[in-house]
C-alpha cells in the first residue's frame, strides 16, 4: 500500500513541484507515516460481537477480570506485536527506498509520539462504541464498514486534510476523526505552530475523555440488557 500510494502521488506531482504549497518529500513522508500508524492502529473489530453471538460474553463477565480492561490490554498487546513484526520492518524499508523527512525537531518528535498515542486512544474508544452495539445488533459488519470509511476519509489517513476545502477542514476539526491521524502527522512535519501543539493535543485528550464516557454509559446499558435477557 505504501508503494502504490507513493507511486500515485508521484504521478500527481510529476508536472508540478508542489501542490497547495506542499513539496513531494513532505507528501511522501505523510503517506509513509499514515500507513505506519494504520498498521499499529488495526484492531479486532468483531471481538465483542463474536462473544455476544456465541454467548461466551456471559462467562467473561463472571470472571474476576474487568472486561473492558481486558479488551484494552488485548488491543495494546496486538499493537506491540504489530510494532515489532510489521512497523519496524516497513519503516526500515521506507527509510532506504524513500527520502523521508526527519521530524521537524526533537521536541516535535516527542510531541508526535504523545499525539499518536492520543490518536490511538481516540480510535479505540470510537471503535468500542461500535463493538458494544453488537448487544443490540446481531451483525455489526455494516456499522464497522461505515465507521472505517468515515475514519479513512475524514481522519486524513487516505488524503491529507489540507487538500480539502477550507470549510470542510473546519468542520472535520470539530469531529474526533482529525485527532486520529491528521493531528500527529502534521505535528511531525512541523505544520502545527509550537504555540498551538498543546491546544491540538488537548483537543485530542478531550475526545478521548468524551468517547470513553460515552462508551461507559453504553456499556452499562449493554450489561443491563444482557442480564434482562438472562444471557
Amino acid at each position: 500500500m505504501i508503494f502504490v500510494n507513493i507511486a500515485i502521488w508521484k504521478a500527481i506531482y510529476e508536472e508540478d513541484g508542489a501542490l497547495e504549497g506542499v513539496q513531494f518529500k513532505m507528501m511522501a513522508t505523510y503517506v509513509v507515516l499514515s500507513f505506519l500508524l494504520q498498521t499499529l492502529y488495526v484492531m479486532d473489530e468483531y471481538i465483542v460481537e463474536v462473544k455476544v453471538r456465541t454467548g461466551s460474553i456471559a462467562a467473561d463477565l463472571l470472571k474476576p477480570v474487568h472486561f473492558r480492561l481486558y479488551l484494552f490490554s488485548f488491543t495494546v498487546g496486538t499493537l506491540v506485536f504489530r510494532f515489532v513484526m510489521q512497523l519496524l520492518p516497513a519503516l526500515v524499508v521506507s527509510l532506504f527506498l524513500f527520502q523521508l523527512l526527519p521530524p521537524f525537531s526533537l521536541l516535535y518528535f516527542f510531541y508526535f509520539l504523545a499525539s499518536a498515542a492520543l490518536g490511538y486512544l481516540v480510535l479505540y474508544h470510537l471503535n468500542f462504541l461500535v463493538w458494544v452495539s453488537s448487544f443490540w445488533f446481531y451483525w455489526t459488519f455494516s456499522l464497522v464498514t461505515i465507521k472505517d470509511t468515515a475514519v479513512m476519509i475524514l481522519s486524513g489517513a487516505l488524503i491529507p486534510l489540507w487538500f480539502m476545502p477550507e470549510s470542510w477542514q473546519r468542520t472535520i476539526e470539530l469531529t474526533p476523526f482529525a485527532a486520529i491521524y491528521s493531528t500527529p502527522i502534521q505535528i511531525y512535519l512541523g505544520m502545527v505552530p509550537e504555540n498551538e501543539i498543546l491546544t491540538s493535543m488537548m483537543r485530542q485528550a478531550l475526545w478521548v475523555v468524551g468517547l470513553a464516557a460515552a462508551g461507559h454509559v453504553l456499556w452499562k446499558a449493554a450489561t443491563r440488557k444482557l442480564v434482562l435477557q438472562g444471557g
